[in-house]
């Protein structure tokens, strides 16, 4: 089974992309949506 380390996008940086595409979070919010992104993409990935 290969191991698969993907690189985790800083909150700030994150939130920087948000606010661009229009949605207004929180940093909270952003830690939220960034988890649930990395965990699903680890699922998919699987």
């Amino acid at each position: 089974m290969k191991i698969i380390e993907l690189k985790k996008i800083p909150v700030e940086e994150a939130m920087a992309f948000f606010r661009r595409e229009g949605m207004d979070v929180d940093r909270e919010e952003t830690e939220l949506i960034m988890a649930f992104l990395y965990d699903l993409t680890m699922i998919t990935l699987r």
